[in-house]
């Protein structure tokens, strides 16, 4: 049935620990551009660039728009079709609520509110660790033009590779999952095993993705999204003046992404920023403007996508609300 909602009475969302995080990582940030200001004057050249960030993040949000579209067709392809788009679609951009947090704080908000449009837990968490791999993929490829500004890439690549293919595996041969199950519960520290635990699990649920057709789609969605977002940080860097070839500036946020995940730092925030940064430098772009385009973005990507999330959190659950106060 399309667009159902919830029975009443409904439960609040628990995300109360996940928004303490985001609120302090938040109040975090906010002090630290504040101290950078200072003796840097940051928000003044923002505020110069007021016009492009906006343009950025409207590239950004249609990026948005295609990785949902990648998503509807992963849960539809494990017999869960999402029924209403914009329903599905607020559903999908609240998980981007807790991205500054740790854990998979946003991904329980998705199993949440998937759930009352009759798509079960599985499905959902599986169709994460579908995208994550494929956003992965994207990422590490965008990066390759970028890869002569950061030494070891090639190994790194190498290892991400290895873990793409390792999902693959488990996804096409029950009894590697199996062997990797019990693997995975003699390993040393309970949040490794969770950790290991979930990516196995949603890798033997699988199966049903690896088809070449929807494999092929959800590359190309991938593709289109990211690239998206990598052009919102090559025109930031050209209306600031910053003239690079194109190929760097394509590739520099890519790479910064994929360093900032591998930080394991909650949305990489600092750790992207710093590479960033870094690379840019390494560009012969004065450090002062590296950090303005740094923060720009990041302030029309990762700060968005949480403001984006609330707003869409906050709408459903006042959705799902409005029986039970009307009564």
């Amino acid at each position: 049935m399309a667009n159902r909602r919830p029975p009443v009475p409904v439960q609040p969302a628990r995300g109360g620990r996940a928004g303490i995080w985001v609120a302090a990582i938040a109040v975090i940030y906010l002090a630290a551009l504040w101290y950078l200001d200072r003796d840097r004057n940051i928000l003044s050249q923002l505020a110069k660039m007021a016009t492009p960030l906006s343009a950025c993040a409207v590239l950004v949000l249609l990026g948005y728009a295609c990785r949902y579209q990648r998503w509807r067709s992963a849960l539809a392809a494990q017999g869960h079709p999402v029924h209403g788009w914009w329903q599905g679609l607020l559903a999908y951009l609240a998980g981007f609520a807790f991205t500054a947090s740790p854990g998979k704080a946003g991904e329980l908000l998705r199993i949440r509110y998937f759930n009352w449009q009759g798509i079960p837990s599985r499905a959902t968490l599986t169709t994460f660790i579908f995208e994550r791999a494929f956003d992965l993929l994207v990422i590490t490829l965008l990066s390759i033009s970028a890869a002569t500004l950061v030494p070891g890439f090639g190994l790194l690549a190498l290892i991400i590779l290895l873990l793409l293919l390792a999902l693959l595996a488990l996804g096409c041969w029950p009894p590697l999952a199996r062997f990797a199950s019990g693997l995975a519960a003699r390993l040393p520290g309970a949040p490794v095993r969770r950790a290991a635990g979930f990516l196995i699990d949603g890798g033997t649920a699988l199966g049903p993705l690896l088809r070449v057709r929807l494999l092929l789609g959800s590359l190309g969605w991938g593709s289109v999204a990211w690239l998206l977002t990598a052009a919102a940080f090559a025109w930031l860097c050209h209306s600031a003046g910053i003239t690079l070839p194109a190929h760097l500036l394509l590739g520099i946020y890519p790479m910064a992404m994929l360093i900032g995940a591998l930080s394991f730092v909650p949305g990489g925030v600092g750790t992207t920023e710093a590479a960033i940064v870094l690379m840019l430098v390494a560009c012969g772009v004065g450090a002062d403007a590296g950090l303005a385009i740094a923060i720009g973005i990041r302030l029309a990507s990762l700060w968005l996508a949480v403001l984006v999330g609330m707003l869409a959190m906050t709408t459903l659950e006042s959705r799902a609300l409005a029986p039970a106060t009307g009564r």
